[in-house]
């Protein structure tokens, strides 16, 4: 299993075709995880489990996910952290796109 980006009841070519990795589950249990409980992350840390994310809800996440990378970068070894950052910065780039109509609903999960 993995950690990964899509769009809920996609309605064109492009929302059927949005997909972004986020992390697998034992990269994510094992380096994101950690930093999410020990900053009490409340959006990032239900990426475990799934959740439908609104436009509205990206400052929060995005946010959380600037914390998360500061965290990583003094807790992290240099291989894990670049792949930390690279997922969430791909993120952060990528998912306001994903908004291209109003009422949009993403899952990360």
């Amino acid at each position: 299993m993995s950690v990964s980006v899509m769009i809920l009841n996609p309605q064109n070519d492009f929302e059927k075709h949005f997909f972004l990795p986020v992390a697998t589950e034992s990269f994510f249990n094992q380096y994101w995880q950690p930093g999410i409980v020990h900053l009490e992350l409340k959006w990032v840390i239900l990426f475990s489990t799934g959740v439908d994310v609104e436009e509205e809800y990206l400052p929060n996440i995005f946010a959380e996910l600037i914390l998360l990378k500061e965290w990583a970068d003094q807790n992290l070894q240099e291989e894990q952290k670049n792949r930390l950052f690279e997922r969430v910065d791909g993120l952060m780039e990528k998912l306001p796109k994903a908004f291209q109509r109003k009422d949009a609903v993403v899952f990360i999960g």
